[in-house]
């Protein structure tokens, strides 16, 4: 299965991307290795992954509309695990427009590259409910979801 991992470069994201490969997916690594925390963490840990058969890196901004668009467009994901987000409250003060891009502006990026592509699934961290409108929080439930825009959704079958 073809899977795109948002935020490749971080723990969680890195770990996961290995669990899906040792498993025989194909990995789509997307991560803007920004400087937020030691770079040299981030280089490590996807040149741990460059190594592996199946992986394929891609270093671009969430926060890209014209990125994703081509990303989605070349690599065709059957899959999205979205990761990629802008940590650190403290930070969020001083540079609310970093947490605006990478958290919303990247978010919306990735729910419009699933749905004007085909993508079956959507994988999202609990804590996207604090980073977006209550409105989208619904998302979480991306199984049992047909999106049609951000602000609208239909079931396909009743959640349980």
């Amino acid at each position: 299965m073809k899977i795109l991992v948002t935020g490749t470069a971080g723990f969680i994201g890195s770990h996961l991307a290995h669990r899906l490969l040792d498993r025989g997916d194909e990995v789509i690594g997307v991560d803007n290795v920004n400087d937020y925390y030691d770079v040299s963490l981030k280089e490590a840990r996807l040149k741990r992954l460059t190594g592996k058969q199946g992986f394929t890196e891609v270093r671009r901004d969430v926060a890209d509309r014209q990125a994703m668009e081509a990303v989605f467009k070349e690599h065709q994901p059957e899959r999205v695990v979205h990761l990629a987000a802008q940590a650190g409250v403290r930070y969020s003060i001083e540079n609310p427009h970093a947490y605006i891009d990478a958290n919303l502006v990247g978010f919306t990026n990735i729910l419009e590259g699933c749905r004007h592509n085909g993508v079956k699934h959507l994988v999202l961290p609990p804590a996207v409910r604090y980073t977006v409108p209550t409105r989208l929080c619904r998302f979480r439930f991306m199984t049992t979801l047909t999106i049609r825009s951000a602000f609208t959704r239909r079931r396909k079958k009743p959640m349980s």
